[in-house]
């Protein structure tokens, strides 16, 4: 349910953030990125197309372009819902993925450690 104050709702919130990792994960596969495994998602920022397999270049560039906004959703949601609604939020999605991808994008710990989803 929305308040007064908020744009959308925590569902619309969900539905947004599964998509952008949804999409994230996705392209990570397809260009063979274990996203998850240490130091990769700051050398997919960094723009290190060597973690890409060839071949794959426009998918490592929207790859990109997705992990920068699903910083900026994250951002919006928590500003929008609150630190405590922004974390359950993203943790029902993260649950969600985990069982659709399994362990494709790495380890990094637990699953709650510092993925794409929980920063």
């Amino acid at each position: 349910m929305r308040t007064p104050k908020q744009r959308y709702s925590a569902e619309e919130w969900e539905k947004t953030v599964h998509d952008v990792d949804l999409e994230i994960a996705q392209l990570a596969i397809m260009c063979h990125i274990r996203l998850l495994d240490p130091g990769v998602i700051e050398r997919v920022l960094d723009n290190d197309a060597r973690v890409c397999r060839d071949g794959h270049e426009g998918g490592f560039e929207k790859l990109r372009g997705m992990l920068y906004l699903h910083y900026e959703v994250q951002a919006r949601l928590a500003e929008e819902l609150g630190p405590a609604d922004a974390a359950e939020v993203i943790q029902r999605v993260r649950a969600h993925l985990l069982t659709r991808i399994g362990t494709q994008l790495g380890t990094l710990g637990t699953v709650g450690g510092a993925g794409p989803e929980s920063q």
